[in-house]
């Protein structure tokens, strides 16, 4: 039986869950719907209802039932938003009594029939598959980035003129997917995150690498051997590095002149086209090429011609320079008395953190904490030790965070990001970048990683106005 035919709960209405929602009324599925905020739940489906775009919103039910077994074994689906784990004990119960599990990615994976560029990794998943669809709309297609980023993947379902899906994937929406078929799936990196959730780093990269299931192409990371499918079905791989050899998508370094990313067949590209810093952005470059040419390497199975090299590069090309960079990520906010300010409150892991400071050139001060989500800080101490001039300390781990650093550099830890801004400016030096890459979830101090942000954009024009 279809999942869309059956007796179904969506658990967690928030974005995902609403947009699951929208795509069960338009099927005319009947359906329910549980969130611990009840009051925001109900005001939502009066919202829907409000609209008048579906008919059926006012017999869908909130229910307020605690979440146990016992609720979910009176349906037969769940669809369960990415924030909430399905590893507890409840759903164990529920999946072993014949309930199905999934999320809205595997709605959309059931429902499209266009060609899908799966993009998953601890770190750069936004940057690279916004990146990806530039040089597909280079290439003069119709494109929609969706997923984790940008538009919900069951409303990219709406638009019928889209050639390709870029699809943006978490750990957590991979462990409720099951359908999809990728043309080409990638995972870009993979370092501590979501330790709160997962086992430790080997579970936590498995199900990173479930991506690759069904994959007609895949794109490995050759300097990160974690990102390597088991799977031995693909009709096509590939892998990209950060380094000068190694793999086929690579960084030319001549001995005069700028960097180059280089490709198969001839592809060449300066790295002054690219509009954001860091060598950790070439790599996202690279990683972005490789997706689009093995999309194109598999386009006899796609409804759209194949581009030659020459087009291609040009598309690489035109793509790149287009691409601006994304909000809250190693982004500049201001230069001021030879300080540059960098926003990066999206580098919500070690990993993140530690490829910004590595990305930047000159002596970083570097601001960072909150709710370490039981990640091992110990990673960071050659970057900062290497890179870093001070480290400030803000939220809830920060003393732990102090610890792993030790005496590396000076550390100060303060209260508030107004003490932690105003700390920075008395240490940096002109030269210096002071870069906001906290490693941690935003939870304890700010509503998400785009508040933070914002907040310490404000923080940086007031000191600098």
């Amino acid at each position: 039986m279809n999942s869309l035919t059956k007796k179904t709960l969506i658990i967690g209405f928030g974005v995902s869950g609403i947009s699951a929602a929208h795509h069960l009324l338009a099927s005319g599925v009947p359906f329910d719907v549980a969130d611990q905020n009840v009051e925001r739940a109900t005001a939502a489906l009066q919202g829907m209802a409000a609209d008048k775009s579906h008919t059926g919103v006012n017999d869908v039910r909130v229910v307020a039932d605690e979440w146990t077994a016992e609720l979910f074994l009176r349906y037969q689906c769940l669809i369960v938003s990415p924030g909430v784990s399905t590893r507890s004990e409840n759903f164990r119960v529920a999946r072993a009594g014949g309930v199905e599990v999934i999320g809205d990615v595997e709605l959309f994976a059931r429902a499209t029939k266009k060609p899908v560029i799966a993009v998953t990794g601890s770190n750069g998943k936004s940057t690279v598959v916004s990146m990806t669809g530039d040089i597909l709309r280079a290439a003069g297609l119709q494109v929609a980035v969706i997923g984790n980023v940008g538009l919900a993947c069951l409303d990219g379902l709406n638009d019928d003129s889209i050639d390709v899906y870029v699809l943006e994937l978490s750990s957590f929406q991979l462990e409720t997917t099951f359908s999809l078929q990728p043309s080409v799936a990638t995972v870009l990196n993979v370092s501590e995150d979501h330790m709160d959730r997962y086992d430790d780093l080997q579970d936590y990269a498995s199900v990173k690498r479930l991506v690759y299931a069904n994959a007609i192409a895949a794109v490995f990371n050759a300097d990160d051997e974690q990102t390597r499918s088991t799977e031995q079905n693909h009709q096509w791989t590939t892998e990209f590095t950060a380094k000068t050899e190694g793999a086929p998508w690579f960084v030319h370094q001549p001995d005069n002149g700028t960097a180059v990313l280089r490709g198969p067949d001839g592809v060449s590209v300066d790295v002054s086209v690219l509009r954001i810093d860091g060598s950790h952005n070439q790599s996202n470059a690279l990683a972005s090429m490789a997706l689009v040419s093995a999309l194109f390497s598999v386009a006899q199975s796609l409804p759209f011609s194949r581009l030659d090299a020459e087009e291609l590069n040009a598309a690489f090309v035109t793509g790149l320079g287009q691409f601006a960079g994304l909000p809250h990520r190693t982004q500049l906010v201001k230069r001021s008395n030879g300080i540059s300010w960098f926003n990066d409150s999206k580098g919500t892991n070690v990993g993140a953190c530690v490829s910004a400071i590595e990305g930047l050139a000159g002596p970083v001060v570097l601001i960072a904490g909150g709710r370490g989500k039981g990640a091992d800080f110990s990673p960071l101490g050659k970057a900062i030790e290497q890179k870093c001039r001070a480290v400030v300390l803000i939220g809830e781990d920060a003393q732990k965070m102090s610890l792993a650093i030790g005496d590396r550099v000076p550390v100060y830890i303060e209260k508030t990001l107004t003490d932690a801004v105003d700390r920075a400016s008395l240490v940096a030096q002109s030269g210096d970048n002071v870069l906001l890459s906290p490693a941690c979830a935003s939870f304890d101090m700010f509503a998400n990683f785009e508040a933070r942000g914002e907040a310490f954009t404000n923080e940086v024009n007031r000191l600098c106005a």
